[in-house]
């Protein structure tokens, strides 16, 4: 029995698509819809990921100048704040 369904479904598949291979047959707009569907699909996440992989360059940038204007600083010499003379009375 198993052949026989097997049989029938490949009958049905091909008797389907003969009737339906016009270029204006449902089937070949429903291709064409799904078709674009995906492709705007696919640009929007290739968007996304375009977005993020730019806020993360953003993101490692900032943390770069921070850091090491952090490190700058701090070889910097500090001038030394001017000492208040104790020894003369006021």
């Amino acid at each position: 029995m198993g052949v026989l369904e097997q049989l029938r479904k490949v009958g049905d598949y091909v008797r389907k698509n003969w009737r339906s291979t016009a270029d204006d047959s449902y089937r070949e707009y429903k291709h064409g819809r799904e078709r674009e569907r995906k492709q705007a699909e696919r640009k929007r996440q290739d968007a996304e990921r375009f977005a993020e992989r730019k806020r993360g360059k953003a993101e490692r940038e900032r943390e770069y100048e921070e850091r090491y204007a952090a490190e700058r600083a701090a070889e910097e010499p500090q001038p030394e704040a001017p000492r208040d003379d104790t020894s003369k009375p006021e």
